[in-house]
């Protein structure tokens, strides 16, 4: 008897010492941040100014509409130190007051960091040494880029600041 409640009392510990834990990633665990972007106005620079605006790639294969938006949010690869984005203001729109369908090129540059987050959710990457320029000899919509910050860890801080 004493036997058997040793052997009982033994492979309840082993089961409960044998189980693993589920490796599930929460929702709220914060993941790759794209890069902020608030828009101001030339004429005084703390005053959000909205705009519509297509943000493409540099092939125009994919892009991120924006509407009547004061900040955006958009993606940058982590596969390499720069990404290229297309930036048209009033798309589809030839008769708009300010700057009809006119696009600018941004190359932004920076340096991918991959962060541990743990076992269930890997890897995020955070981006630092952030420094973007207009593509030379281009006409511009936009007036001035102004780096707030240059790392990019999470999307509740603008980064960048546009003026047009």
């Amino acid at each position: 008897m004493l036997r058997n409640g040793i052997i009982l009392i033994l492979l309840i510990v082993l089961t409960t010492y044998s189980c693993e834990r589920d490796d599930i990633c929460a929702a709220s665990t914060p993941t790759t941040p794209g890069l902020t972007i608030g828009f101001r106005s030339n004429e005084n620079t703390l005053e959000a100014k909205p705009l519509n605006l297509d943000v493409y790639n540099i092939d125009r294969t994919k892009v991120i509409q924006f509407r009547n938006a004061s900040s955006i949010s958009i993606p940058l690869r982590t596969d390499t130190t720069t990404t290229v984005f297309l930036f048209e203001k009033n798309p589809g729109n030839p008769d708009a007051n300010e700057d009809p369908e006119d696009i600018d090129t941004l190359i932004i540059n920076y340096t991918p960091q991959e962060v541990f987050i743990s076992r269930a959710c890997g890897y995020k990457v955070i981006f630092t040494n952030l420094e973007i320029r207009p593509r030379p000899g281009a006409t511009r919509w936009i007036d001035d880029i102004n780096i707030n910050l240059r790392t990019v860890e999470n999307e509740d801080t603008t980064q960048v600041y546009i003026s047009h």
